[in-house]
């Protein structure tokens, strides 16, 4: 049966290349002809060709998860697309197509109106991937599904990183202070309450008083963001968080190093909730510290 299997899928492969001009396909790879093909509207063909390819591969390669990726952005349906896609970002989170697989998930759902998974898949990819060169792209994304969710001080803190994160691109540039022209409003009004920030959960009990720069700790629990050694980047990514409605501030230490905090919070369970919201915003790995007098 197998056999079988593998003479009708490369019986396929041979009538489906005949039928593509010679220019197409005679230095160019399986994943090029497939994208040229759905380029001269010949969709079918390109999903068929990359289903040939699927099976000529082994499961888990890097050559199997890239034609699986192009599967799902050749793909004639959305549901499609997202099946194939979700393959991509879960079962092959390492592989080099994972975080455009995320991305692409999030512009999905978003596109299909449901805003708050789209800014869950685009906030994960900023924080799982944070050397990615399409982080910004996600952090302008999650703007787009913060704005739809009501949630505007959020979307114009990922504005402002996906500027700053992407200041050489200015296309993209552009698109993102197209957006950023709903922050004028937000320029002059009152911060709102600090709030975790996270799409659909309830905001965590208010945070004590804002604790003076370099004051002596209260106790309780807090949410180191970021150490850096220069003043300037940590009071870049404090004035982040503060225009997102947080209480942060910039701790100097001894040891040459400018931490930016949020807090304190009387509970884990709410420095918890602040320190997924902040690796939204910010990427990186913020964490809890416990703080005594």
């Amino acid at each position: 049966m197998k056999d079988r299997v593998r003479r009708a899928a490369g019986t396929a492969f041979v009538l489906l290349y005949a039928c593509t001009p010679v220019r197409l396909y005679a230095q160019a790879s399986t994943i090029q002809v497939a994208q040229q093909l759905a380029a001269e509207g010949r969709g079918d063909s390109a999903r068929a060709l990359l289903n040939v390819e699927l099976r000529r591969r082994r499961a888990g390669s890097p050559e199997f998860v890239e034609a699986l990726y192009w599967r799902a952005r050749l793909a004639s349906t959305g549901d499609s697309a997202e099946r194939d896609f979700r393959r991509v970002a879960i079962e092959h989170s390492g592989s080099a197509y994972a975080d455009d697989a995320l991305l692409q998930l999030a512009q999905l759902k978003l596109a299909a109106g449901d805003a708050a998974a789209a800014y869950d898949l685009a906030a994960r990819m900023r924080s799982d991937y944070p050397a990615s060169e399409l982080k910004p792209r996600a952090a302008f994304w999650a703007a787009r599904a913060a704005f739809a969710t009501s949630e505007p001080r959020t979307a114009c803190a990922l504005l402002d990183s996906a500027r700053a994160e992407a200041a050489a691109d200015v296309e993209f540039s552009n698109q993102v202070e197209f957006y950023r022209a709903r922050c004028a409003s937000l320029a002059h009004a009152p911060l709102a309450r600090e709030t975790t920030l996270t799409v659909g959960a309830p905001p965590p009990p208010p945070a004590s008083p804002p604790t003076p720069r370099n004051a002596a700790p209260v106790p309780g629990f807090e949410v180191q963001v970021t150490a850096s050694r220069t003043p300037a980047a940590a009071r870049s990514v404090a004035d982040r968080l503060q225009r997102a409605g947080w209480r942060a501030r910039v701790v100097a230490g001894g040891d040459g190093y400018h931490r930016v905090r949020l807090g304190p919070y009387a509970s884990r369970d709410s420095a918890d909730a602040a320190t997924r919201a902040a690796r939204r915003i910010t990427g990186g790995s913020p964490f809890v510290v416990s703080v005594q007098p």
